[in-house]
């Protein structure tokens, strides 16, 4: 018996000596599966996390209150509307989306502070130039003028814009920005002159430059308070002043991809308005703005945003983004901007209906265009004199329309070039004082240079409805070329009769603007 229980306690004895390792071996590999297994489930949700902090497709949303734009500057960019670049405006609504992108502020890399103070976000950019112009374009007074940055022949710097941005976000809902400009400007007026008889009376009519000279303003250049209504998707609700949302170019220097900007936006559509707008974003694809304004806002005219009539001025803008892929992204757009525009005048009205379009086929190029066509009925100015002679206009219905077409490319990822055609028709005179199609060649090599500084990411903020970064410091070359059918262009000097001018102009700036 006692043999049997030895050789039964031997025999349990070695299978416990052979199943227990391995038993533990099994539990050691089991141990590092679920290692393995929980590694990747760690790599997955920091992947997850990343691409939640990623941008979101671009939805083409209008340029409302909170698009990307600088400082004064219109539509698109972070805080608020406005280009990080100039951090200024509400929060932004879908289509001109902010871009938050994990990188140090410039101030940071000199041991300051992001520039925010009790939870108000600063922001804002400066501009400086250096300008030649073979001849400056000879634009009647009741047409506005036209920027004279240099006199003709003459190379000039200039100190051209400063602005200031500040702007809060009190809840998901409700966000509000302001924003002020100091800017340096000099336009040329041309102005009939007879010393017998004057323009208006029957002598000869001869134009001359006046003898304006540069101005310094302060401008409360941008202004919003957004609240988002739970209504659908959520309808936005802004009073303010903002960036008409038509196109791509704004008014400010660091929203354009060029030095200057194009004949359509100078002279034929509005490019700020003061009152509320209002903006829905219908689906992914689908968004729309309204607006009901002061009036027609024009730097070509220094307009004011106080009302000029007893009416109001509408306008709305549809737009459609069937391609918000990756690095792509296509949006278009039509919009219409109607009202009495006419000094305490509420019987005749101007509009003008104007088509855009961006487009970003792969993260180095973008793309647009914009068109334009305008009416204005009881239309009535002074006859114009030599060199363009042209009778008076009294109570007429006038029409103009224009286009231009823009391309800008990275060459490398801190040099970029943009080539710009303009066109402008204006057939009855009454945009630019002067019957004439006016024409535009723009190159503009541009540097981003602040991409050059290690650690330093881009702002954060995108150019109105496209994916195309906008930099802290960017210094752009450019050339233009101009060319009317008619003598528009002249080289004299204020208060001298121009008895000939030319059909070109040559036009170089040296600009360097600088976003924080």
């Amino acid at each position: 018996m006692r043999a049997q229980v030895r050789a039964w306690l031997s025999i349990t004895l070695v299978m416990t000596l052979l199943v227990v390792p391995r038993a533990f071996a099994q539990e050691a590999s089991e141990i590092e599966m679920l290692k393995q297994e929980l590694k990747r489930l760690q790599e997955r949700l920091q992947k997850l996390e990343n691409a939640q902090r990623a941008p979101a497709p671009a939805v083409a949303a209008p340029a409302g209150p909170a698009a990307t734009a600088p400082l004064g500057a219109a539509p698109n960019a972070p805080v608020g509307a406005v280009p990080v670049a100039t951090q200024m405006q509400a929060p932004a609504q879908p289509g001109e989306r902010e871009i938050q992108l994990e990188g140090r502020h410039p101030f940071e890399l000199i041991g300051l502070p992001k520039p925010e103070v009790g939870g108000v976000r600063l922001g804002g950019f400066f501009v400086g130039s250096a300008s030649y112009n073979s001849r400056l374009q000879m634009v009647p007074e009741f047409a506005g003028g036209a920027p004279a940055l240099a006199d003709p022949g003459h190379l000039n710097f200039r100190f051209d814009k400063f602005g200031l941005s500040a702007s809060t976000v009190f809840a998901p809902w409700l966000s509000a920005s302001a924003a002020i400009e100091v800017e340096s400007h000099r336009d040329r007026h041309a102005h009939g002159f007879n010393p017998a008889f004057g323009c208006p009376g029957p002598g000869t009519c001869i134009e001359q430059f006046g003898s304006e000279d540069a101005e310094t303003e302060i401008n409360l250049d941008k202004f919003a308070i957004t609240a988002v209504a739970p209504i659908g998707n959520g309808l936005a609700v802004s009073f303010g002043r903002f960036d008409v949302p038509f196109g791509i170019e704004r008014h400010d220097e660091p929203l354009l991809l060029t030095a200057t900007p194009s004949e359509l936006f100078q002279f034929g559509r509005p490019q700020r308005m003061t009152g509320f707008q209002a903006n829905y974003q219908v689906a992914p694809w689908l968004d729309v703005s309204a607006w009901a304004v002061n009036r027609w806002e024009s730097e070509t005219t220094h307009d004011p945003f106080d009302d000029n009539n007893r009416d109001k001025s509408f306008g709305g803008r549809i737009g459609f983004t069937p391609l918000a892929a990756g690095d792509q992204l296509l949006n278009f757009g039509i919009g219409a901007f109607w009202g009495p525009e006419q000094d305490d005048d509420t019987r005749n009205k101007r509009w003008v209906v104007d088509v855009d379009a961006t487009w970003t086929p792969f993260s180095r190029l973008l793309l647009a265009a914009e068109a334009i066509y305008g009416q204005e009925s009881g239309v009535s100015f002074r006859r114009r004199g030599i060199p363009y002679p042209q009778p008076a206009v009294e109570d007429q219905d006038v029409s103009w329309w224009a286009f231009y077409v823009l391309a800008h490319y990275d060459i490398v990822n801190w040099l970029g070039v943009s080539a710009r055609y303009g066109f402008f028709d204006d057939r009855d005179g009454a945009r630019t004082g002067v019957e004439q199609i006016l024409q535009s060649f723009t190159i503009t090599p541009v540097v981003h240079l602040s991409r050059l500084v290690p650690g330093l990411r881009p702002t954060g903020a995108t150019y109105a409805r496209t994916r195309h970064p906008i930099d802290w410091v960017d210094v752009k070359l450019e050339y233009r070329l101009n060319h009317s059918n008619k003598s528009v262009f002249s080289d004299a000097r204020p208060g001298i009769p121009v008895t000939g001018a030319s059909h070109e102009s040559h036009q170089v700036q040296l600009q360097f603007v600088v976003n924080f």
